[in-house]
């Protein structure tokens, strides 16, 4: 797959390093103009490598060293207890979150998404977009809602009524905000609909993926809180509270009037009951299927989710039990 094009604003390893604020060991005459991979990165190119485990516990391989020594990048951002390169590298706490600070510099999001609202986008009565927000193609602006400062919304995005972005969201293709809560009532011969008239509000610097579906509020708004990270196919059922810098996976379901604490993390096609808690911290593993509240900092496995020591040792015995 051909690489991006290098940003114009290229820059010398001396001035990445002080960007950084690592230690430049080594001299290059090159110019950089963007991060790669470090087996596809080209002689003006920057890479990172990690010598630590990642945060599954896993270290880096004999291929993955060997890899980074025989990298063609121009320059390598390395952990301090990573041996030393050939190649002009720099030495940062953290090689990921140095090659993320400089990859937003060359590739930022804003530099494709100039602000504006782009002329098939609906934006109806009382709406209000912030001027430096971007309205991508064919999206809908619904009544009474808001789009704060820095927003991206990409094409076919959905804000129904009375949804309210912060400032600095990003809105990925074909995610619906704010459409109807799922709430009946049973009068004894058919469902009746419950109005939804709670909207929802989203803090700042959230960044929701494509195809997701967060549903309105019934009376009160459903919140999702600063800083939350949500994949693709997420959905959040109405009236639900998501705290602050949440991580969901592809394919979490989260179930109406659900409360989730500051900084939980949801792992893929994970999800949660209604109306139960989850504290700040928990985590939730893939596929664990949450029927009751998790405590803050604990990490629950299993269907139903269950404390994931327990759920290894439930594993261990049944393997055992299937070899008799």
């Amino acid at each position: 797959m051909p690489s991006a094009p290098p940003s114009a604003k290229t820059l010398t390893a001396t001035e990445i390093a002080s960007m950084l604020g690592g230690a430049l060991c080594g001299a290059s005459d090159a110019k950089f103009g963007q991060v790669q991979d470090i087996k596809t990165a080209q002689a003006n190119e920057v890479a990172f490598f990690k010598s630590t485990p990642n945060e599954m516990g896993q270290h880096p391989s004999e291929e993955d060293f060997v890899a980074m020594r025989d990298s063609a990048a121009g320059l390598l951002l390395v952990d301090v207890n990573c041996p030393s390169p050939p190649q002009c590298h720099i030495q940062v706490d953290n090689p990921s979150l140095a090659a993320t600070i400089m990859a937003q510099f060359w590739q930022s999001r804003r530099a494709h998404c100039k602000p504006g609202i782009h002329p098939t986008a609906v934006i109806e009565d009382g709406a209000q977009v912030a001027d430096s927000a971007y309205i991508g193609p064919n999206c809908v602006v619904g009544k009474n809602s808001t789009v704060g400062a820095d927003c991206i919304l990409h094409a076919n995005v959905v804000l129904y009524d009375n949804v309210h972005l912060g400032d600095a969201c990003v809105i990925q293709s074909n995610t619906t905000l704010g459409a109807d809560g799922f709430g009946y009532t049973w009068d004894g011969t058919q469902h009746l609909h419950m109005p939804q008239i709670g909207g929802v509000r989203i803090g700042r610097g959230v960044e929701i993926g494509a195809n997701c579906c967060i549903d309105t509020g019934t009376f009160e708004a459903t919140e999702i809180g600063d800083g939350c990270i949500f994949d693709n196919q997420v959905q959040i059922g109405h009236n639900s509270k998501i705290g602050r810098f949440v991580i969901m996976c592809g394919q979490v379901g989260i179930s109406g009037s659900a409360s989730i604490g500051d900084g939980a993390l949801f792992a893929g096609k994970s999800g949660a009951a209604g109306h139960l808690h989850v504290g700040a911290g928990a985590k939730i593993a893939a596929r664990a299927a949450v029927m009751g509240d998790v405590e803050a900092g604990q990490t629950v496995a299993g269907q139903p989710a269950v404390d994931i020591k327990l759920h290894q040792r439930m594993m261990a015995m049944m393997r055992r039990n299937a070899r008799r």
